[in-house]
């Protein structure tokens, strides 16, 4: 499963879980454990996609490093 799809079944989950009365409270903590382990999965392959940016930054520009990402996104 890709981050996207990941992405996308997590918003399907939400909004089951957010709609009044329409599970059991079973069918709710399965979900919600699908759901956490979708955000730990995402969490994981964003972290990566990061340690990504960082590897290729510092070899296209020298030391740069992820302080001076942080600086870029903030305008800095």
């Amino acid at each position: 499963m890709t981050f996207e799809e990941k992405l996308e079944r997590l918003k399907e989950i939400v909004e089951t879980l957010e709609a009044p009365d329409t599970l059991e409270l079973d069918a709710s903590l399965t979900l919600f454990e699908e759901g956490v382990s979708l955000v730990r999965s995402c969490r994981e392959l964003l972290d990566a996609a990061e340690v990504r940016v960082q590897n290729v930054s510092q070899e296209e520009n020298g030391d740069i490093g992820a302080e001076s990402i942080v600086e870029d996104e903030n305008g800095v």
